[in-house]
């Protein structure tokens, strides 16, 4: 992947997302999570069924984009996207009314969150 370094910023780029087809109670959730790139540094998770957005996680990475530390975002992304999963497959989204699910979360939460989630899979 190749960088353009704009005036003023560390790096300029988006990174490739990610796409899960996740299978729970017979039904076929749809878990998208990409980059909007630097100039809006933001991770968003889409979790779909039947083309519905049933929910949704956006994390913000502004404080990364100095760094231009694309691992770390790629990391970030790829823990977002396999927890999402994982609420798929715990029910989350098996909705019986129809609300929708959306989350902003800071960096704290989120591994918070992650790390809950792991220590309930044990």
């Amino acid at each position: 992947m190749e960088f353009r370094r704009p005036k003023g910023a560390a790096f300029e780029s988006m990174i490739t997302g990610f796409n899960t087809d996740v299978k729970y109670k017979g039904v076929v959730y749809h878990v998208q999570t990409e980059d909007k790139g630097t100039a809006n540094p933001l991770i968003e998770t889409l979790i779909y069924k039947g083309g519905e957005i049933l929910g949704s996680r956006r994390l913000p990475y502004a404080d990364l984009v100095p760094m231009g530390d694309e691992g770390a975002i790629t990391k970030l992304m790829e823990d977002q996207h396999k927890g999402m999963i994982m609420e798929v497959k715990r029910g989350r989204f098996d909705l019986t009314s129809d609300r929708t699910v959306m989350e902003d979360l800071s960096l704290d939460e989120l591994v918070l969150a992650y790390l809950a989630g792991r220590s309930a899979a044990r």
